[in-house]
């Protein structure tokens, strides 16, 4: 595998999550956030944002269980396969804070972290919908194993992800950690 460790992305409080609240508290949060950034310009419509997410999530999970997947929370923590850069030179460029923290993938097994390519919500609706210009069914309405991922990742799939993607949405595989605890005694450890 390419990369030995996943990226989870927060600003000052880490493990944070929407699909922690409740409706009327994540579209306060929405709301707040709300922008014309790459970084929040998707909570221009809460509603529809909070009912995608429940939907994504939903065959997220389903699909995790499929495979074998023990999640051990309701939603998971999200994260990035390998380094942030994308986001990361955007922050820097935009003056949005973000703060990072890498996670050996190591500490986690198969029945703790799952995978999509690209965002989990990205890939469900290119599977769903299946747009000629970017569906393709080997990677996209898939939900990854940590095994698989280990044989999918190579440079040249590295190499062509940019071209898998929607314009506008970020190319990078994402990483669903379903067991909270290993993430969060991680970073207890770190602090």
């Amino acid at each position: 595998m390419m990369f030995a460790f996943v990226t989870h992305c927060y600003n000052t409080v880490p493990f944070r999550s929407l699909s922690a609240l409740s409706k009327s508290e994540a579209l306060k949060v929405m709301a707040n956030l709300c922008d014309d950034s790459p970084f929040f310009e998707r909570f221009k419509e809460p509603h529809q944002y909070w009912e995608n997410r429940i939907e994504a999530e939903t065959w997220l999970r389903t699909e995790f269980i499929h495979k074998g997947g023990k999640p051990k929370a309701r939603y998971p923590f999200y994260s990035l396969l390998g380094p942030a850069t994308w986001i990361m030179n955007y922050s820097i460029t935009s003056g949005i804070t973000v703060d990072t923290l890498e996670i050996p993938i190591s500490i986690f097994n198969e029945e703790d972290i799952s995978f999509t390519v690209p965002d989990s919500m990205v890939s469900y609706w290119i599977g769903r919908d299946k747009p000629e210009a970017y569906y393709q069914s080997k990677f996209h309405g898939q939900v990854f194993t940590l095994s698989e991922i280990r044989s999918l990742v190579t440079i040249e799939f590295m190499n062509s992800i940019e071209s898998m993607h929607p314009i506008g949405t970020i190319p990078y595989v994402e990483a669903q950690i379903w067991n909270h605890e290993i993430a969060i005694d991680f970073y207890n450890r770190k602090a």
